[in-house]
């Protein structure tokens, strides 16, 4: 009964306090159920090949698959039309799932229904049962009892600059939770108001490579400097939407923007960043802005232009 009334409060706290977005979202979502989703050109039938050792594909938002060398990984799957049922997206998954035969691992960054969401992970249990889902903690209470093996992780303390939580070898892969500035819960509000702390991104490594993905996160001064001292990062996936403003760096502890996701490249020292999580679904704004102004930016630095690789969705790209 407590959580049902938490649940409760939240929805007319964000009704009440985000009016405006949740009607925008509610009438986008009626008017795009009249049509559906663009297509994407020329999806990749073979997308897992074994003479590659690492490459990623933009499935869209904030979902990417990655193999390194014979593990494949999908990042926060979001493979249907709607997230809660509110919104709906703008362009169809980048890939068909029937085209997948390998799923090894699923990541989980945090519990917001734009990163867990249900019926995408029922699509894969139904297609890869035997996959490890690993996720923060803090998300387990939300998750329905799937068929999956759960691998929950310790998260960081990076209020008092821990920044590393946990590691753990999945399937021959090391897996670790470090520090994510966003924060928890299911229902939006409910993770503010009673501090939820399921969140995290997440270190993989995997012979000799090293991918960074931070699910939802924001910049902060210090922590992407410390994993340039502690990792050699080949791969990162930088989230760089949506922005209120997408000439800002960020908007503080909730979302990255295209200027701060170039300054994270700078302090983490990656070999190649590839943003995520714009352009999938209707925004207030054009969802392509972030990638708009992220290409500006770089046309002014050219010193990013061969460190930066901007996808479509649906396209894969071959790093090793």
């Amino acid at each position: 009964m407590k959580r049902i009334f938490k649940i409760f409060l939240a929805v007319l706290l964000l009704t009440g306090i985000s009016g405006c977005r949740v009607m925008y979202d509610v009438g986008d979502n009626l008017m795009r159920n009249f049509s559906t989703p663009a297509k994407v050109k020329n999806r990749i039938k073979d997308p897992i090949r074994p003479e590659v050792r690492l490459s990623a594909l933009w499935i869209g938002h904030a979902t990417v698959l990655l193999q390194m060398d014979d593990k494949v990984i999908m990042t926060d799957p979001f493979l249907t039309n709607h997230i809660a049922e509110v919104q709906m997206r703008i362009q169809e998954p980048g890939i068909d799932i029937n085209d997948l035969n390998q799923c090894d691992i699923i990541l989980l960054s945090h519990s917001h229904p734009d990163h867990v969401n249900f019926g995408s992970l029922e699509i894969l249990e139904d297609r890869f049962p035997d996959a490890k889902l690993v996720f923060p903690d803090g998300i387990k209470e939300f998750l329905p009892p799937f068929d999956f093996t759960f691998v929950p992780l310790k998260i960081s303390d990076y209020r008092k600059k821990k920044y590393i939580g946990q590691s753990k070898i999945v399937d021959g892969v090391s897996i670790t939770s470090v520090a994510a500035y966003h924060w928890g819960g299911r229902y939006g509000l409910d993770g503010l108001l009673w501090g939820y702390d399921g969140f995290c991104g997440f270190i993989i490594q995997y012979n000799g490579m090293t991918v960074y993905f931070p699910g939802d996160t924001a910049y902060d001064d210090e922590f992407y400097k410390f994993l340039a001292e502690n990792y050699e990062i080949d791969l990162e996936f930088m989230p760089i939407g949506p922005c209120s403003d997408c000439t800002l760096i960020d908007k503080p502890n909730r979302h990255l923007y295209a200027k701060g996701s170039l300054m994270v490249l700078d302090d983490s020292k990656a070999k190649l960043m590839i943003p995520i999580h714009y352009g999938t679904i209707a925004e207030l704004s054009d969802p392509l802005e972030p990638r708009y102004v992220l290409e500006e930016l770089i046309r002014e630095q050219p010193q990013y232009k061969d460190r930066v690789k901007i996808l479509e969705i649906g396209e894969q790209i071959v790093i090793k």
